[in-house]
């Protein structure tokens, strides 16, 4: 009798890892045919800016109210992660050719060495958001320097829960000291980062 419990359990428990590993793939599947065909669908020119600029509206709104509610909890909106539409105080530095960045000075600064244009450098994206960036379009450090903070919301607010947690209010300033060149700036900015 009980090795026949012994092996009951066994067996549903192999039944169980194997259900739950079929069931990962599946979604995982199942998530990258949903991507690659939101990809593939054309888009009319003028309908997308319009929705852009509706989406820009509504993002500003939503940071205006999170930094009212800052305010009223008493802290400080920033360290929330929270980024301000109006805050023009951040002036971000020209991007240069890319053939003009020293990569050699890059890796002697960083530590490491690092591909141009690699998105996965910047503080808060590994290759599941770099992924998600080049979805939308944003492949380079110069193209990610230019998005709106409000674009990049959205992507990880569609790319559902699991990327709630990311705040990409840094990165086009990350990307912007990579485009150009300024290593230094752009590993004090990420020990800033590091530390809050």
């Amino acid at each position: 009798m009980p090795y026949t419990l012994a092996k009951f359990f066994l067996w549903g428990l192999l039944m169980a890892l194997a259900g739950g590993i079929v069931g990962w793939l599946l979604r995982s599947l199942k998530a990258r045919t949903d991507l690659d065909r939101r990809q593939t669908v054309p888009v009319d020119a003028s309908e997308s800016d319009r929705v852009r600029s509706e989406l820009e509206l509504a993002v500003a709104e939503r940071d205006r109210l999170r930094m009212e509610l800052a305010d009223v909890r008493g802290s400080s909106a920033g360290a929330l992660g929270f980024s301000s539409a109006l805050d023009t105080s951040t002036v971000l530095p020209e991007p240069v050719e890319p053939a003009d960045l020293d990569l050699d000075a890059a890796r002697a600064v960083l530590g490491k060495r690092i591909a141009l244009d690699d998105l996965r450098v910047i503080e808060g994206i590994g290759p599941k958001i770099a992924e998600l960036c080049d979805g939308i379009g944003v492949m380079t450090w110069h193209q990610l320097a230019e998005t709106d903070i409000g674009t990049l919301q959205a992507m990880l607010d569609a790319a559902g829960s699991r990327f709630k947690m990311h705040r990409p209010a840094s990165w086009p300033e990350q990307a912007a000291l990579l485009a150009s060149g300024q290593w230094e700036d752009f590993v004090a900015l990420t020990e800033t980062l590091a530390g809050s």
